[in-house]
């Protein structure tokens, strides 16, 4: 199953997840294998929780002209971080290929949590407080592991 996550200013057609965030939306699908919108970036799977509760997420939306490689050493490193530091609700990188890296999901329950988000140092995060039905919890990334495969996000359980 794939995943994924698109910042939007109005509502799109058939999400299967939608929430507000601040004055943006938030829309999730879970099953396309091909982008469900046009702005719709991959993400973990398990991040999206239709009985998510609300949430804290630290996003790092990036411009497709500025997306670095997944294998760059700024990359590498703020995941590697991710496994050392406090563990959050979830996380997870999102991509919109199989090379580049399109940014990340920090989910925390408390604001000051994300200040721990070790993408932070990527780009312009967006610190949102986005209702239910979107996001949940996922596990702890297992470490040591930083690899991903076929262009899936980070974490992935595959």
């Amino acid at each position: 199953m794939s995943g994924w996550l698109a910042l939007l200013d109005t509502p799109p057609p058939a999400p299967d997840l939608v929430t507000t965030a601040g004055d943006r939306l938030l829309a999730g699908w879970r099953s396309a294998d091909a982008p469900p919108h046009p702005y719709a970036r991959r993400v973990d799977p398990r991040v999206l929780d239709p009985e998510g509760t609300p949430a804290w997420v630290s996003l790092l939306w990036l411009d497709r002209a500025a997306m670095p490689l997944f294998d760059d050493p700024a990359v590498v490193a703020a995941r590697r971080r991710v496994l050392a530091g406090p563990a959050p609700r979830a996380v997870s990188t999102l991509v919109v290929d199989s090379t580049h890296f399109a940014g990340s999901a920090w989910l925390v329950d408390e604001p000051a949590a994300s200040t721990d988000d070790p993408f932070r140092l990527l780009g312009d995060l967006l610190l949102m407080h986005v209702g239910s039905g979107l996001l949940g919890r996922q596990p702890r990334p297992p470490g040591p592991a930083l690899e991903r495969y076929s262009g899936a996000p980070w974490p992935s359980d595959r």
